[in-house]
């Protein structure tokens, strides 16, 4: 399995004028000690998350109730999932309408319950969930046989709730954060109740892990991180994800937490935009070429081989006879590439990464490569990749005005 990644910048972006002391120490010291990386490197916690998720699959609908990243990580594993037997479904928000849908179209006797919230306080999740259990209440359904709770060990009003309702309930690692979760239980077991193969996951992680161990400071991630930092120097204040792929438009969702919630500290930091091809050549592509020069790219592609959807046609009209004999496939990669040579010939610093498959083992290498990259873009610009200290208003704010309400 090949991954390919290619960098092509500006020819005055050199790393020269980066102080590699600190990022390299900083490095050694997480991928000695960070608890993420250590619970990448091991299998045993897979056995038991099966046993559970077998539990789910007797279902034909489970509803993961979570936002942020109890919620994102977990659902770009499930968007590789082709056709499973139990249709999960994520729900990260609290609008009232869409949850009014949501109980018209489902069955709640084939329909199970997994609710994420790593603190146990989280107000809309505490919200999303009390408004399940009162559906499944009203129906005289079995709740502890519908619902599962993920959260801390801890005295918090999630393991509460859970508690007065008999639900089982799963401990949150304390010491590996919502946006880093996807590789614990919190990304696994949705990715395990789809069918997905989580070992291979956990081990396109690990190889991307392991390769820091033979050539750190030339890892594609921290030379990523390198680069953006020169970027930014130079202006390039927000960095484009832009996959030609379906299956990883909420990986694009993924990443921007990650990188935003991560390093935007401070007044430092740089803007993550989650774009998909070739859907946003036809809205944003024009602001990307021709506004603002203050942009970094990535484009993610793959090789589009599928020889169905083959058009005949004898039409006799240029722009429908350009399609015969043509897949579906064939004008992705077409499209892809000149996306890829428009931004080149109009001098925008771009990072081509090209996936020779898409599937568990890929997932597992791409996030731990852009967690790598977070942590080393963290180290150059000296903030702390693991809080988020400013949202913590908002928070206050919120039940403030609920009680006041």
């Amino acid at each position: 399995m090949t991954i390919t990644i290619t960098n092509t910048f500006q020819e005055n972006t050199s790393l020269a004028t980066i102080d590699s002391l600190k990022l390299r120490s900083d490095l050694i010291t997480l991928k000695d000690t960070l608890p993420l990386f250590k619970l990448v490197r091991q299998e045993q916690d897979i056995a038991g998350l099966e046993e559970i998720a077998q539990r789910f699959k007797r279902f034909k609908n489970v509803i993961v109730l979570g936002t942020g990243g109890s919620s994102l990580g977990g659902r770009a594993l499930c968007d590789l999932a082709d056709d499973p037997e139990t249709t999960v479904h994520f729900y990260d928000n609290i609008d009232p309408h869409t949850f009014k849908r949501l109980f018209k179209k489902i069955d709640l006797k084939a329909t199970g319950v997994i609710v994420i919230s790593k603190s146990g306080s989280t107000a809309e999740t505490l919200m999303q969930k009390m408004v399940c259990l009162q559906q499944w209440e009203a129906q005289s359904l079995p709740i502890k046989d519908h619902f599962l709770v993920i959260t801390e060990s801890a005295d918090n009003a999630m393991r509460t709730l859970a508690q007065s309702y008999g639900i089982q309930t799963l401990d949150h690692p304390t010491d590996i954060g919502g946006r880093f979760a996807v590789f614990t239980l919190v990304g696994l077991l949705p990715a395990l109740i789809s069918g997905l193969n989580a070992s291979q996951f956990r081990k396109g992680a690990l190889d991307c892990l392991t390769s820091l161990d033979t050539a750190l400071m030339e890892h594609p991630a921290v030379q990523g991180a390198f680069h953006q930092q020169i970027l930014l120097n130079q202006g390039k204040t927000i960095s484009v994800l832009m996959p030609y792929i379906d299956r990883l438009n909420t990986f694009a969702l993924w990443y921007r937490q990650l990188w935003a919630e991560s390093l935007g500290k401070n007044g430092k930091g740089t803007t993550p935009i989650a774009a998909l091809g070739t859907v946003d050549q036809h809205s944003q592509l024009q602001l990307f070429l021709d506004g603002p020069k203050d942009k970094f790219f990535t484009i993610i592609t793959t090789t589009h081989t599928d020889p169905e959807f083959t058009i005949t046609t004898n039409l006799d009209h240029s722009n429908i006879s350009l399609f015969n004999q043509k897949t579906m496939g064939q004008l992705m990669v077409a499209e892809q590439q000149a996306s890829i040579d428009t931004l080149k010939n109009n001098g925008c610093p771009l990072r081509h990464i090209h996936l020779d498959e898409v599937s568990e083992y890929t997932m597992g290498y791409m996030m731990i490569h852009y967690v790598l990259e977070t942590l080393a873009m963290a180290s150059l610009l000296d903030v702390n990749p693991f809080d988020q200290p400013a949202v913590e208003e908002g928070k206050i704010l919120t039940r403030q005005y609920l009680k006041a309400a």
